[in-house]
């Protein structure tokens, strides 16, 4: 019979997972190099307006539409259960606070929010959930 060390939610510690430093660390990068943001989110449609404006640049879009460019569809987050119990090693801090959900960012090796957003935000294909009836 084999056994396992197994942490918080029944997962092997075996399972590799960036740690509090890294992720500390790799947030940082996304906020200074790719503008992860705002600081403060929020689902207040005229909320953070300098930031989504300056979103919107990047995005070559109007304000509005970047607003829709959230960490939330982005191709990169992953917030699969699997994802959830990995993340719950790592200690909430004040950029979770009123951040919304927590998901992971497969890019960047983060803890990322869906009310967040940054420059390298790619929507994801929802179409492969439709079928043709």
């Amino acid at each position: 019979m084999t056994m396992f060390m197994r942490s918080m939610g029944g997962i092997p510690d075996a399972i590799p997972f960036i740690t509090t430093t890294e992720n500390k660390e790799n947030t940082r990068v996304a906020v200074e190099e790719w503008q992860h943001g705002p600081v403060v989110p929020s689902n207040d449609p005229t909320a953070n307006k300098p930031y989504w404006m300056a979103l919107a640049r990047a995005f070559q879009v109007d304000e509005r539409e970047a607003r829709r460019h959230r960490c939330s569809n982005c191709t990169h987050y992953d917030n699969s259960s699997m994802k959830q119990a990995l993340m719950e090693r790592i200690p909430q801090n004040a950029g979770d606070v009123g951040a919304g959900y927590r998901g992971y960012c497969k890019k960047f090796d983060f803890i990322c929010h869906d009310l967040r957003s940054c420059q390298a935000q790619q929507e994801r294909d929802f179409d492969e959930f439709h079928h043709a009836s």
